[in-house]
């Protein structure tokens, strides 16, 4: 099984570089069948590595309003237009693959919420723990997803 986690962001503005900061923090974990990537933002150029993956984990900030201090969600497939050109979101990027190239992995959603979205280059403390507890999560999700996939079940909920 193959697993590829996305942290995107923007790493001159606070909060919104979390992405990116639970990627560095997983990759000192060195997981098996897992590959790193981080972005400024989700491009259609991800539709075709993500159809590579069994599982793809898609890592960003939520508003400082989002009610839960971490969010994890199963994305489905669906594309939409959006008012912005250059913005895509997770169930996009999964439509796209499952258009172009024929299948969409499965897809989870973990989004941390930012309290500080002004120019730095470092996490607020609340954001920072989350983003913490957020590499526990993942690193226990994909040690489910592993054994549930040598048992043949694989699913999101695992």
């Amino acid at each position: 099984m193959r697993t590829l986690i996305i942290g995107y962001g923007n790493r001159s503005r606070a909060d919104d570089a979390v992405g990116w900061f639970v990627v560095e923090q997983l990759e000192r974990l060195r997981l098996p069948g897992v590959e790193l990537l981080t972005s400024h933002q989700l491009e259609v150029d991800h539709a075709e590595l993500v159809s590579q993956f069994d599982t793809v984990i898609f890592v960003d900030a939520a508003s400082p309003e989002s009610p839960q201090q971490i969010a994890r969600a199963v994305v489905r497939p669906k594309y939409q237009s959006h008012a912005v050109a250059h913005y895509l979101t997770p169930a996009d990027v999964l439509a796209l693959s499952e258009m172009v190239f024929g299948r969409a992995p499965l897809g989870i959603l973990f989004s941390i919420r930012g309290l500080d979205f002004n120019f730095g280059t470092t996490l607020s403390p609340e954001t920072e723990q989350a983003a913490r507890d957020v590499v526990r999560q993942i690193h226990t999700l994909i040690l489910k997803l592993e054994r549930g996939a040598e048992t043949g079940g694989l699913t999101a909920n695992a």
